[in-house]
């Protein structure tokens, strides 16, 4: 959001002003810039340092910043009131030397009689210069009465007039009796202005010059009418006529059953739709599906990593059907092999008895095929980038293509080259024992093992460790944690959803809320804790480190024990947080409000379960912010707060009364204070209109024409 502060004060002038008021140039543009002040003037006490200003201009022409004074003026009657006078830059040089050419100016005693100021004043072309009074409670002892602000609007008749107040609430009260006021800082410590620029009027539409404003503030109906031209805007058809919306916050008003649902659903919705808009539409009757969907399509940010979960599968199917043979057995067999004597000379002749084999290899089966599927999966990942990307006709994406169905072509000739190997040297193995095993039958002679087992004891091993490691390794691989904002819900702060990958710890206690399954945590814990914990003494035991009940499921079961996703709504403390029933009804809007990567968002009664200062304090400053991200804002209501304070561009009002309607929907906006028909047959008072139909309207008509709220 962007402000408007005509009332600044950058140096000590008078001996009231504390120093608190004195900024240097540089640092008041920053002042000004970091807070979004986009139109600015300074207004110092009977002085208008000119040097000053030119050097802001110099320094940051894109601030749009107006010569000002704040003058002592001397009533007949020899009150001193305080007249603030705003000029067009372009007269900045004769400004200052009508209000502030005397070096010696005693500024604490300085007063200009009335009769002088009003003959200064008229020195200059009305479109060059602006008054702005103090009124009633901008400081009372100096500010005009009613009589006062008669008498110098009549002897400045044809020049603006703007009052000025001490609070916001004054100004949009004097602004709904059909006069001109603004509010400004008034400054009187810079160290606050973070704080006190919150209290100033916003800005509707992109002033950048003195013309500009000076046009809002002489004919604002003329201006709002340039200003929404000039803005990007859909015309819908509906029916033989069209209605425009801009991308801005647009509201749709009027009775129940008047049509604002029917407008919405059958004709602005299936537009945006068809003109590949990405829109979301919130009704406030359905917010428990609304909330539902919401905390869904979180959930969705973030997913099991499936192909991470694989090789979690295959390291634990390893380790569980692991087993060893006896050392006994080795021993027996070269024992049997030594004390056979009694053999035939032709056995001793066959030498293949005597034949060893040792080979081992690291890789098996399950190993190849889930690095294979993987290594695949990256290749089609990136086909997919390649044709969203490029054309089908593009030289390069057709190079590509070919290369990668070259690479895939190597990846599966790889794998086949590799599971050859595997098979090879394992069936090697049992082909030569097996031919062994049949001489040894026919010959009565023992054959020598084909090796003592050492190598592939030691092997099998390290392939044991090294899966238990990479296990655990993978399980750690598995936790992620995902915090999105969902809102804010009053007296409970910002409200988070958690999206989390957890993995089944070692010490895992079941508590209420817990993923995991109560029944199993225990089983589940403790085979963990097996895994983790295994050193090289456990080998001692390995054929009975797991019992028959664990050996019994597969990995693959496990692992779906052990790793969960969690959805889980939480405090900014994170602590977990089960929104109540209207709580739900608020976080359905946030949760659309906080995502800002729609085109267009689209709210029917919006205001169903929200209090007003909910809806003052954080709905109408988020629908804002949407607005100046350039985001279509279109919502249906019966709130006047929101009606208003949202500054809408577009006021669309239905006025369905039955099949002999004439005029169902009516356009305009409350800065013109019209209702057009969109068949330009009819025209209706906007005001007349909305305080009929709009809920606490009337509190709210004192805000309707401060059109100062102009925006970039």
């Amino acid at each position: 959001m962007n402000y408007i502060d005509l009332h600044i004060h950058t140096q000590k002038c008078k001996s009231g002003d504390g120093n608190g008021r004195v900024i240097s140039t540089s640092n008041l543009i920053k002042k000004l810039l970091s807070n979004h002040v986009k139109v600015a003037s300074i207004t110092n006490h009977n002085k208008f340092d000119l040097e000053e200003f030119t050097k802001i201009t110099e320094e940051e022409p894109e601030l749009v910043i107006f010569p000002g004074i704040e003058l002592d003026v001397s009533f007949d009657d020899g009150n001193i009131k305080h007249i603030v006078l705003i000029s067009d830059p372009i007269v900045a040089r004769d400004f200052h030397q009508e209000f502030s050419n005397d070096k010696a100016r005693d500024y604490d005693n300085f007063q200009l009689e009335y009769p002088l100021f009003i003959e200064k004043v008229k020195k200059f072309q009305r479109e060059k210069i602006i008054v702005i009074p103090h009124f009633l409670d901008k400081d009372k002892k100096r500010a005009l009465s009613i009589v006062e602000k008669e008498k110098l609007t009549n002897d400045l008749l044809g020049y603006v007039v703007i009052l000025e107040t001490g609070k916001l609430k004054s100004m949009g009260i004097i602004n709904s009796h059909n006069e001109i006021s603004i509010f400004g800082s008034d400054i009187k410590n810079w160290r606050d202005y973070d704080r006190e620029v919150k209290k100033l009027p916003q800005l509707k539409f992109q002033i950048d010059s003195f013309g500009k404003f000076y046009e809002l503030a002489s004919n604002p109906s003329i201006f709002v009418k340039t200003a929404l031209n000039e803005m990007k805007k859909l015309d819908i058809s509906i029916e033989n006529s069209s209605l425009q919306l801009f991308n801005d916050v647009n509201v749709i008003f009027g009775e129940k059953g008047s049509g604002k649902t029917i407008i919405l659903k059958n004709y602005i919705i299936p537009f945006l739709q068809e003109s590949g808009y990405s829109l979301v539409f919130h009704e406030g009757k359905d917010y428990q599906r609304s909330y539902d969907e919401i905390i869904s399509k979180i959930g969705e940010q973030l997913q099991i990593d499936q192909e991470l979960k694989q090789k979690s599968i295959s390291k634990l199917s390893d380790i569980l059907l692991y087993k060893e043979r006896f050392s006994a057995e080795f021993v027996d067999a070269y024992l049997a092999y030594h004390k056979e004597e009694k053999i035939s000379k032709n056995a001793k002749l066959i030498r293949l008895t005597e034949t060893n084999y040792s080979k081992v290899i690291s890789e098996n089966f399950d190993s190849i095929f889930v690095e294979t599927e993987s290594r695949l999966k990256k290749i089609s990942a990136t086909k997919n980038v390649n044709r969203e990307v490029r054309e089908a006709t593009d030289e390069s994406f057709n190079a590509l293509d070919m290369e990668l169905n070259k690479l895939i072509s190597d990846v599966v000739l790889l794998s086949h080259q590799a599971l050859k190997v595997i098979f090879s040297i394992s069936q090697t193995d049992k082909l030569i024992s097996n031919v062994k095993s049949v001489l040894d039958k026919k010959t009565g002679k023992k054959s020598k093992p084909n090796n003592i087992g050492f190598h592939k004891l030691v092997s099998d091993r390290c392939k044991f460790a090294i899966a238990c490691s990479e296990l655990i390794d993978s399980l750690e691989k598995h936790k992620k944690l995902k915090r999105i904002t969902l809102g804010e819900l009053p007296n409970k702060g910002e409200i988070f959803v958690n999206v989390s990958i957890e993995v089944l710890d070692k010490e895992e206690k079941f508590i209420k809320g817990s993923p995991f399954d109560r029944n199993r945590i225990s089983s589940n814990r403790d085979l963990i804790k097996k895994i983790s914990g295994f050193s090289w003494s456990d080998f001692s035991r390995i054929n009975s480190l797991f019992s028959a009940e664990e050996l019994g499921k597969h990995a693959e079961e496990y692992i779906d024990d052990w790793i969960k996703k969690v959805v889980s709504i939480v405090r900014k403390d994170g602590l977990q947080y089960e929104p109540s029933e209207g709580e739900k009804s608020i976080l359905s809007i946030t949760g659309i409000i906080e995502n800002t990567s729609y085109d267009c968002y689209i709210f029917d009664e919006i205001e169903r379960g929200l209090g007003h200062k909910y809806i003052s304090d954080y709905l109408i400053p988020k629908l804002m912010f949407l607005r100046d991200l350039g985001k279509m804002v279109i919502v249906s209501t019966h709130n006047a707060n929101i009606a208003i304070s949202t500054l809408p561009s577009q006021s669309v009002f239905c006025n369905y009364q039955g099949d002999d309607s004439e005029h169902i929907y009516y356009s305009g906006n409350m800065y013109s204070n019209e209702l057009i028909s969109i068949d330009d047959i009819d025209s209706l008072v906007w005001e007349k209109e909305a305080l009929k139909h709009l809920e606490g309207s009337g509190e709210m008509f004192g805000v309707r024409r401060n059109i100062w709220k102009l925006k970039d």
